[in-house]
């Protein structure tokens, strides 16, 4: 019953519908059901594509190991830094740039979130032309960060403000470095892709207003240990 309990926490934890796992799987609602119940096992082609989905090990998904017990946070424990980092981010800068805290560095904006062992930090400096660094920390040690450097293109690009604020608080489980993928509201569009995998990736976002590029931002970032 291992695997029943693991998958369907980690489904939970994620905030994944059994409909949409299946759909992710190209396989039926009943099938992740039987899972969750124990009366039945994925092939090994499913076992790898959830490890990848849910970044977890196919040891954490198969083996009785509590992952909680480990000090490092290691790549089984993945889905609770994602959901803490999502937590963060709805927090603070998707948050009309709620959690201020004392500037760390000199002209710097800093934006802070804690919840039980875990803590967030964000820090940037700049303007229309802006650049910073996201820091997780579990018990005080840095376990994962990413860096960003962005700018506005144009005056509809610092109208887009607002609406960059509305698309960053719809940051999610499947891509939680920024916003969605895609996202329109009226005369502008954002654009988000993001390569790799949560341990080491790269990704960049965009906004259109009516067709012009207004707003553009590269990030990069991964595991630190």
């Amino acid at each position: 019953m291992i695997f029943a309990d693991r998958i369907k926490k980690i489904r939970e934890e994620f905030g994944v519908s059994q409909e949409s796992f299946a759909e992710k799987l190209n396989i039926s609602r009943q099938a992740v059901a039987k899972w969750e119940a124990g009366s039945a096992m994925p092939d090994i082609d499913n076992l790898i594509e959830i490890s990848k989905i849910f970044q977890v090990s196919l040891d954490y998904l198969l083996l009785d190991r509590n992952c909680s017990n480990v000090t490092t946070i290691t790549k089984c424990e993945n889905f609770e830094i994602i959901n803490f980092l999502i937590e963060a981010k709805k927090n603070t800068y998707a948050n009309f740039s709620a959690g201020k805290v004392e500037p760390s560095r000199l002209a710097s904006v800093d934006l802070a979130y804690e919840s039980g062992d875990f803590k967030y930090l964000d820090t940037f400096v700049g303007g229309a032309n802006f650049s910073g660094s996201e820091v997780v920390y579990h018990k005080k040690t840095p376990i994962w960060s990413m860096n960003y450097i962005g700018r506005l293109l144009s005056d509809e690009g610092n109208q887009s403000i607002d609406f960059l604020t509305k698309v960053l608080a719809q940051v999610s489980s499947e891509m939680p470095y920024r916003g969605p993928a895609f996202l329109q509201d009226g005369k502008y569009v954002y654009i988000n892709s993001a390569y790799g995998e949560f341990n080491w990736f790269q990704g960049s976002e965009k906004i259109y207003y009516e067709d012009e590029q207004v707003y553009e931002l590269v990030y990069h970032g991964g595991t630190v240990r």
